[in-house]
């Protein structure tokens, strides 16, 4: 699974995103951008499971073992489209299913 985390998005660039089938995620405290550096290992426990249902998730940085808490701002429609992998599949999948 493909996610990008940031302090903030553009609606568009939401959009594009997510019709990729990439999850966008933003820091529900934007001075944990500092807790995070090239090359880090990060985990998402359970991440496909809870991003059908969760508001909010915990990055762990295997490097430091801090904790980071992400807010996952998305309709029921648009994690639908990413578990599908994108607009394309999910477009797929539902005349598929007609």
């Amino acid at each position: 699974v493909k996610v990008v985390i940031a302090k903030s998005f553009a609606r568009i660039h939401v959009a594009n995103l997510i019709n990729f089938g990439i999850v966008p995620l933003t820091l529900v405290n934007e001075d944990d951008y500092e807790l995070i550096s090239e090359g880090d290992g990060i985990l998402i426990s359970d991440f496909k499971n809870k991003l059908k249902t969760e508001n909010m998730l915990t990055l762990v940085n295997k490097n430091t073992k801090k904790e980071i808490k992400l807010a996952v701002n998305l309709t029921e429609r648009q994690r639908e489209i990413l578990l599908a992998g994108g607009l394309l599949n999910y477009t797929k999948m539902t005349k598929e299913a007609k």
